[in-house]
């Protein structure tokens, strides 16, 4: 009798495991199919939650490009069923001028995102305005993102210029932020 019961709990549990899947399950999907698209370097500034197969992008795009691409990918994730678009469009501030080096080595390839954060990285623990900040790099498609505390604009703009300067970059988000002493 117990075994019996055990078996029916358990195929009850599994049929409705296989019937729906979690909310957490479809935004994890939609996050990683943005996360995974290469036409949209900031993924990590757009949120995602759902509801039952209805799923909200929140936060922010660096393109309407950007915006109209991650709401397409919603749509097309397995167990969508509707996208709600919250998202707003925040162009990238540019402090520095453009990168006009876009590799190494003139009609050489351009770096990886790889090669290009340890670049930056070690050029800000040699410099020595620089040196000591608390200073994260990302890098995506030759996009550079810099996030993290510093002490002063001038310290700031520094580490923009630095980064910007860096072969195959061809674009540096600012998310520093100055603590005020």
């Amino acid at each position: 009798m117990k075994r019996k019961l055990f078996l029916i709990v358990a195929s009850l549990a599994f049929a409705a495991a296989l019937a729906c899947e979690s909310g957490a399950d479809v935004a994890t999907k939609v996050k990683s199919e943005i996360a995974n698209d290469r036409s949209i370097t900031n993924a990590s500034h757009i949120d995602v939650s759902d509801r039952r197969g209805i799923v909200t992008l929140s936060g922010t795009a660096e393109s309407n490009f950007a915006k109209e691409r991650a709401v397409e990918v919603a749509k097309k994730t397995e167990g969508v069923k509707d996208v709600v678009d919250k998202l707003t469009v925040v162009e990238p501030q540019q402090a520095v001028a453009p990168n006009t080096a876009a590799s190494s080595e003139p009609g050489g390839p351009a770096p990886d995102d790889a090669t290009i954060t340890s670049s930056i990285q070690s050029k800000f623990q040699s410099d020595q305005r620089v040196a000591g900040s608390k200073i994260d790099v990302a890098t995506r498609l030759g996009v550079v993102t810099l996030s993290g505390t510093v002490k002063s604009e001038s310290v700031k703009r520094d580490a923009m210029q630095i980064a910007q300067d860096t072969p195959g970059v061809s674009r540096v988000e600012d998310q520093l932020t100055v603590k005020a002493s």
